[in-house]
């Protein structure tokens, strides 16, 4: 079936406005979902640093050698499943192309989970790279990663599921699969770590956040009928020689980055779909003004973050952990953490623009002279030749973040979204020498059920 013809706006700030619509319209329920998932993560959190700062430090070394091993490839491969699903969509010859993408793709990450589940169960080839922390660290950490072999093939199949649907634009299921996650995190954390009578202690929650992986995974299944990581890490690895207390201290940063800025991560999902379905649509200026909007909007949204994080960060640490010594490290750190969080959101949007162009290796370029050629060496000098500590690490780390939001930025504002048109229809067509034509995505896409037959 043809697709409909769209008429030009001449009034350039009625585009702006309805381009702003539409996205606040797809933003919104992935801000919610960002949200209630980071929400989760806190809850996670509060758990462990109310039973004591070992746990915290015991999670925080598993989450290294998961983090080193696991999630560079997921989200990697990810990113590529999410340009091809995304511009297939509006632009490959047969609507059955885009579960084909996910097929495989779910079956390339099970694979690959078997190699890195080995590992994970024999992880003293990673610990073997720190300064030896406590035995009762270590005793945490391999029973975080026990637990880890279960729930994460989980993510992987839920995330390849999530990418079919945010493909054509559904983005409110995500809302249902997070609510899920955070419904069957608080029942497994109250009965197993925090009624007396039935309380497993430690184990209780790696226990929970299984339980709530393969919730969202089922939920998932029936709705849908079917770099920067790395960095974070090896300064867990700097931070293992300082003693127990700073890893502690490091779990709590790392986790809180990670919940606060997850927004940003959703959001770029929702650009990297809007991108590539309207480039695969061949509508490169409205792409670029896609790109803008969302843009400013997150440097907007990520101010509104900052303020709120200085303001209540004393209430933040004290939600967090009872630890009085954990809270007083903490303070210091905040604003450094401020910075992180609003760059990371702002390159997680960036990216997200790179990946719906299909320029996943322009943006993993970036992101390893930023963060491994330039932020490491910072922060280790900073860390130890300056005895700056936690403190060193996190100015580094804040540094290879602003340096990823400029040279992403640049490249987003100097791409040629003309070729990237044509780029898109050689490569989900195949089409050696392709030719601009109008055939524009309809802005409304249905939120629940089948795709538009207009789309098809």
């Amino acid at each position: 079936m043809s697709r409909p013809m769209a008429t030009e706006d001449p009034a350039p700030h009625r585009q702006w406005i309805r381009e702003m619509r539409y996205q606040l319209a797809k933003a919104l329920p992935m801000a919610v979902a960002g949200s209630i998932r980071s929400a989760t993560s806190v809850i996670e959190l509060r758990a462990l640093g109310h039973i004591g700062s070992r746990p915290l430090a015991g999670r925080s070394l598993a989450l290294l050698v998961v983090n080193l091993t696991g999630y560079p490839f997921m989200y990697g491969l990810g990113g590529a499943l999410e340009s091809l699903c995304s511009q297939a969509f509006t632009g490959a010859q047969g609507s059955k192309r885009i579960g084909v993408y996910v097929q495989h793709a779910i079956w390339i990450f099970l694979a690959a989970n078997i190699l890195v589940a080995i590992l994970w169960l024999h992880p003293d080839v990673v610990f073997q790279m720190l300064t030896k922390p406590d035995d009762s660290v270590l005793h945490y950490a391999r029973t975080y990663l026990i637990f880890e072999c279960v729930y994460f093939p989980c993510i992987v199949v839920q995330t390849c599921l999530k990418g079919f649907l945010l493909a054509q634009g559904l983005m409110r299921p995500t809302i249902i699969f997070e609510a899920t996650g955070l419904c069957a995190m608080c029942a497994s954390l109250w009965l197993f770590v925090w009624n007396p009578e039935t309380s497993l202690g430690f184990v209780g929650v790696p226990l929970a956040s299984t339980i709530a992986y393969v919730a969202v995974l089922l939920v998932t299944m029936f709705v849908s009928g079917v770099a920067s990581y790395g960095f974070a890490d090896l300064a867990t690895i700097a931070v293992s020689a300082l003693g127990a207390e700073s890893l502690a201290t490091q779990a709590v940063l790392n986790s809180s980055k990670s919940a606060l800025s997850r927004v940003g991560s959703y959001l770029g999902m929702v650009v990297s779909n809007r991108v590539g379905n309207l480039l695969g649509a061949q509508q490169p200026q409205q792409a670029f003004l896609s790109a803008k909007v969302c843009v400013l909007m997150m440097l907007a949204a990520s101010s509104l973050i900052a303020v709120v994080m200085l303001v209540c960060q004393h209430a933040l640490a004290a939600f967090i952990t009872n630890d009085d010594m954990l809270v007083s490290r903490l303070l210091p750190l905040v604003p450094l953490l401020v910075i992180v969080v609003v760059f990371d959101v702002v390159s997680n949007v960036l990216t997200g623009v790179l990946r719906g162009q299909g320029r996943q290796g322009a943006a993993a370029v970036v992101r390893v002279i930023s963060l491994y050629l330039f932020a490491v060496p910072l922060a280790y000098v900073l860390c130890f030749w300056l005895d700056l500590g936690l403190y060193g690490l996190w100015v580094g780390l804040a540094a290879g973040f602003v340096a990823i939001s400029a040279a992403e930025g640049w490249l987003v504002l100097a791409s040629d979204w003309e070729g990237e048109a044509k780029r898109c229809l050689v490569r989900v067509n195949g089409v050696k020498h392709a030719r601009l034509i109008d055939s524009p995505l309809r802005e409304s896409s249905p939120l629940l059920g089948a795709q538009s037959s207009s789309l098809c």
